[in-house]
């Protein structure tokens, strides 16, 4: 499989919705095209590994260098011995050889993923480029630390500390339109309050706005939850039917989901496989750092 188009077809929220449904293994190549000062654009390119639906490496090269590169600046192994894994031909990630080898420990591994992660929620901010899905690329070891995650969370956790909404402006949920629950079970997924308190409201029957205005937040907020709801697979956009009962006409639903709000059992965070759940309560606040 091979897909290739402008992010103005695609937003990354949404491939990587594709990539962690299809649980997809290959290569997402992203492309930045910078403005230089009105003279001939510059380009930069990302590149995300996955497999199986999960991310599992991220750089800004080909060139095999950007796990050692994180690993040379912070100190952690002596420039030749890194080499010499480096450059082995073997079919184990790097991260793994080196922490069988007693030369990282599973926090060296955590934080050299958690950087390449923050890698993709650079992406979410272009304004302008390209990208191309390619399903047969082979995934490199010498970029992999031996750590994975689902490409949905990595999704959700970018949008949520996403400080421009710009390029996504297009493809937020109308504030005049409602959201509807498509799933009855309870997701794998980690999603934060006031997620789960926007899909309370996944009835196809209250507007984004009402749900504001019932839950005291700006409507950009709402709009920002439902739309990681749509992403996650929880819930879709639906309009409005004139004739369905609105907020202020139907105060007992109100109450009922107020109060199912206090005693849902939605609040349940399931591990996933090699992530921990330690790991992604810090990852949110490291993505926001400016380290």
């Amino acid at each position: 499989m091979s897909l290739y188009s402008s992010l103005a077809d695609f937003s990354l929220a949404e491939l990587l919705q594709i990539i962690d449904r299809g649980k997809k293994t290959g290569r997402l190549i992203v492309c930045n095209l910078l403005s230089n000062n009105g003279s001939a654009a510059r380009s930069r390119y990302y590149f995300i590994w996955f497999r199986q639906g999960r991310i599992v490496a991220v750089s800004n090269s080909l060139n095999g260098e950007g796990l050692s590169s994180k690993i040379r600046q912070r100190k952690w192994v002596e420039p030749q011995i890194l080499d010499k894994f480096r450059l082995a031909e073997v079919e184990i990630p790097l991260g793994l050889r080196l922490k069988a080898a007693g030369l990282l420990d599973a926090d060296h591994l955590n934080l050299l993923f958690a950087s390449q992660l923050k890698q993709i929620r650079e992406i979410f901010e272009i304004q302008k480029g390209f990208f191309k899905l390619d399903s047969h690329a082979p995934i490199p070891t010498r970029e992999m630390t031996g750590l994975c995650l689902r490409a949905l969370e990595v999704a959700l956790m970018s949008l949520r500390t996403l400080k421009n909404w710009e390029t996504l402006a297009s493809v937020l949920p109308d504030a005049n339109s409602a959201i509807c629950s498509i799933s009855q079970n309870k997701p794998h997924l980690h999603l934060k309050d006031l997620d789960w308190q926007v899909w309370e409201f996944a009835n196809g029957r209250v507007s984004l706005k009402q749900i504001a205005d019932v839950i005291d937040q700006p409507i950009a907020l709402i709009q920002q939850a439902a739309f990681r709801l749509m992403i996650a697979g929880l819930a879709e956009e639906v309009s409005l039917v004139a004739s369905m009962p609105q907020v202020d006409d139907d105060p007992l639903y109100i109450n009922s989901v107020n109060s199912a709000s206090l005693t849902s059992d939605k609040s349940s965070k399931p591990e996933l496989l090699m992530i921990s759940d330690s790991f992604l309560n810090n990852l949110v606040g490291y993505l926001n750092s400016k380290i």
